[in-house]
This record gives C-alpha cells, structure tokens and sequence, in this order.
C-alpha cells in the first residue's frame, strides 16, 4: 500500500488546495485537460470510460492514501483518458503539474513510491484482467469486496474486517461488469452463507477465509 511520510505530508499541504466533493461528484473526465494530479485524503473514488452507447466501465477504485491522475501529467498526454467520480463523501488534495513535478525532484525518496506506485498499478491491472479470464461473477464480486474491505477496513480478533462499504448494487455491478440484479442476488447469497455481514444497507463486516472460497485461483 501506497505511504507517505508526515514530512512528504506537509509537504504536499503547502503545494495544494484541499476541496471537499459530495457523493456522485465528478473530479475530472475524459479530454478534460491534464495539468494536476489529486491525492485522496478520504473517501473512495472509481475510475471509469464511457462507452458509446453510455455504459461507465470501471477500470479502477482508489481508496484514501491514493492519488489520482497520475499517468497523464507523468506521461505528458494532454487530456483525460479517463473519469474519476465520487462513491463517498471525499476530500482531496489538487496539486498542480509543476509544483507536483518540482516535488519529485526535491524529494527523491517520495520519487521512488510514486515509480513502485505505478508499478504496482501496471501489476493490479494484469491481476484484473486474470480474474476476470479466470472467476465467474461471483468470483469476481468476492474479490472486490475482499480488496474493498482489505484497504478500508480493520480485522478484528474474530477474523472479521470491519468495514462500512457504502456502495450501491449498480456501483458495484458497474466495476465487474454485471447487471444490478444479478449483484443483488449475489450478496444475498454472500450474507447467508457468511460472507458479508449487512447493517440496514451497508456491508460492515466482511469474512475474508469465505469470500476466498468463492474465488478461482
């Protein structure tokens, strides 16, 4: 998982601006121009494209701790290629291009999380694509939710990741490519074997050892 320091912390305070986005707000979107990069100080964000017949496809969630934005500015492609939109209420810091830049090569250390930083995300991707040759939906939603409550959550004594997943059936059918009511039946399925614990309609607590049991290796 992606760190910073409290000093590489302060750091980025000085160069930012921090704004507060609502859930369903867009940060940015496709052939927006490029000339910041955003770094998640909480809340959780997708990635996605739009088709041409207007279906999101999600590429990506990005969790607190998290920048955003990052291969356009270090790639110096000119527009998005992608969107970012809001799954929870979030606060962000902006950093722009140069000063992002400027930051990189005054502190080298901070130089070499962002390059394994993007390393790990090419490896991320090639995971994707394998689970999804590999696992069937099922498979595919336990491991999304395994990776959701991994990153968001705290493990308790008992095993059980405590977590407040404050996502929608049509947010998660959207990242592994699903209908919203074959999702609904899934996590019925996930909260009566165990799997998934609900409260009102939030997931709060997840089984790792058997979400694992649905998924293809």
């Amino acid at each position: 998982m992606f760190q910073i320091t409290e000093g590489e912390r302060e750091y980025l305070s000085r160069i930012a601006s921090e704004i507060k986005y609502p859930k369903g707000q867009i940060i940015f979107s496709t052939c927006q121009k490029t000339n910041e990069v955003y770094f998640i100080k909480s809340g959780l964000v997708k990635i996605y494209r739009t088709t041409s017949d207007g279906r999101q496809v999600s590429v990506a969630l990005r969790y607190p701790g998290d920048f955003i934005g990052l291969a356009e500015v270090l790639s110096d492609v000119n527009e998005r290629e992608y969107s970012a939109e809001t799954m929870d209420n979030v606060s962000i810091l902006i950093i722009w291009k140069d000063s992002f830049r400027k930051m990189l090569a005054e502190v080298p250390e901070f130089s070499e999380k962002i390059v394994r930083l993007m390393s790990d995300r090419l490896r991320e991707a090639q995971n994707t694509i394998y689970d999804f040759i590999m696992n069937p939906i099922q498979g595919r939603l336990a491991i999304l939710l395994l990776n959701m409550a991994e990153r968001a959550g705290s493990e308790g004594e008992d095993g059980i990741i405590r977590v407040r997943l404050r996502v929608t059936q049509e947010e998660l059918a959207c990242v592994i490519g699903s209908a919203r009511q074959t999702i609904s039946s899934l996590l019925t399925m996930l909260k009566e074997d165990g799997s998934i614990q609900y409260e009102g309609r939030e997931i709060v607590g997840v089984n790792p050892n058997k979400l694992k049991t649905w998924i293809q290796k």
